[in-house]
């Protein structure tokens, strides 16, 4: 979600809005005029964390003048259509919370205002790959709100009862993969989710995939670029071995798994801490968290899942909604509801929130391990040449329905990946995006 960096120069910013723009939604926001405000602003906020109604009433408590009137909706793809619809009527208010992969898209229909000028003095408090994510083209249109470092959650007991030490490479986790199958028929060391795309994404993001670029004025597809068919070669050569097994993840069931043992550990962004102490909470004290392991020679980790906060096209007071954002994303008081495992669990993207308390907490759960010292290393090693392109919607229900298809045997994540590829292609082309060098 991060690839967008090494375009910020006067030149590479204007081929990446011309490229956003070629997808016909009309102009992709302008920056507007807040100009001062004749009396109390109000500005509406769309998004689905949970509690964040109480940290947007600390925000009202503490500036009547600048009120935020928050509607949760549903999560992720279910809210889209009902902002852009929002957007589209005229009613949607100033801000809204996207995932990180959805912000190119709302760029490039005009969904977005551009509030680079509001965020001068706050983009240097954010991880910097996270600022990428929403500045495609080099202008900002969103405050990042949380990231999805990844790591290694794992049963200590379940490693101990068959001698596996913790893996730091992915050869030494497929032989432990192995080992585990060879001591117990019904025991895995870990799965492959076939309805969660965003850790496919995530495992041809560390080792270097590049699925989305601007090159020649156009966008260029990689999405079975080497390094992609490279990770999906490596997790089908362990499903065809049999060392690990096909998965849904979001299946009510998968936490049973867990609790009882079939698989021993989760490769997950940090997000997945509160999931799991929520949902396994019969197991507390025996896991822990370790970090990715990576291909061997190499410290990089990767990235699944994060949100932003975005600035509607059509506020009417865009500073303010800047200011708000920020606090909502930065401060501590909001993060104390937001991070905290009984809200949100959101691990936060501004860099002075990973020292705050609430973020380090030594959970009983987890055997009193300060687990996020693990994901903030990760965030500061997550691969920052990503990212995503303006038709990802579309890419990701194809990648679903591929992954289902690997479930039953019907393709492999080679095919997968090889077949995405000519799909989107088409797709952006049949959208009028301008498709180069592919």
């Amino acid at each position: 979600m991060n690839g967008l960096k090494s375009l910020r120069t006067v030149a590479a910013a204007g081929v990446v809005m011309i490229a956003l723009a070629a997808c016909g939604g009309g102009d992709s926001g302008d920056s507007g005029d807040s100009g001062t405000p004749s009396g109390p602003v109000d500005l509406g906020y769309m998004g689905w964390v949970p509690k964040a109604e109480e940290a947007v009433a600390l925000w009202n408590e503490a500036n009547p003048d600048e009120k935020v009137t928050y509607t949760p909706v549903a999560n992720g793809q279910e809210a889209y259509p009902k902002i852009r619809s929002s957007v589209q009527a005229g009613n949607a208010g100033c801000l809204a919370q996207l995932t990180y992969d959805q912000v190119p898209s709302f760029v490039a229909d005009g969904m977005l205002m551009d509030v680079t000028a509001y965020t001068g003095d706050i983009k240097d408090s954010y991880l910097d790959w996270t600022w990428s994510q929403v500045s495609p083209g080099g202008k900002t249109y969103a405050i990042p709100q949380d990231t999805g470092p990844m790591g290694l959650f794992y049963r200590k007991d379940l490693f101990e009862k068959y001698d596996i030490e913790v893996p730091t490479t992915w050869d030494e986790f497929a032989a432990a993969a192995k080992k585990v199958r060879e001591a117990d028929p019904d025991a895995y060391l870990t799965y492959l989710a076939t309805d969660d795309s965003s850790t496919v994404a995530a495992y041809a993001w560390q080792r270097g995939a590049s699925w989305f670029s601007i090159q020649d004025g156009g966008w260029k597809v990689g999405i079975d670029d080497e390094a992609s068919q490279a990770s999906a070669a490596y997790w089908q050569g362990l499903l065809d071995s049999g060392d690990i097994s096909p998965t849904k993840r979001w299946d009510p069931g998968f936490y049973s798994q867990l609790a009882d043992g079939k698989y021993l550990s989760m490769i997950g962004a940090a997000w997945n801490s509160a999931l799991i102490e929520q949902n396994v909470g019969d197991t507390s004290g025996k896991w822990a968290v370790a970090p990715m392991p990576t291909v061997a020679g190499s410290d990089t980790t990767a990235n699944s899942g994060g949100s932003a906060v975005a600035v509607l096209k059509g506020c009417k007071f865009p500073e303010q909604a800047v200011k708000f954002a920020n606090w909502l994303n930065s401060s501590e008081d909001s993060m104390n509801v937001l991070a905290a495992s009984d809200g949100g669990g959101l691990f936060p993207a501004a860099e002075a929130a990973l020292q705050y308390d609430v973020v380090n907490q030594e959970p009983e759960f987890f055997g009193g391990q300060n687990i996020s010292t693990v994901f903030a290393d990760a965030a500061q090693k997550v691969n920052t040449q990503w990212a995503w392109g303006p038709t990802y919607s579309s890419t990701d229900t194809e990648l679903i329905d591929g992954l289902a298809s690997v479930a039953t045997k019907k393709s492999t994540l080679p095919e997968v990946m090889t077949s995405l590829q000519e799909s989107t292609v088409a797709t952006m082309s049949e959208r009028g995006i301008t498709v180069a060098g592919n």
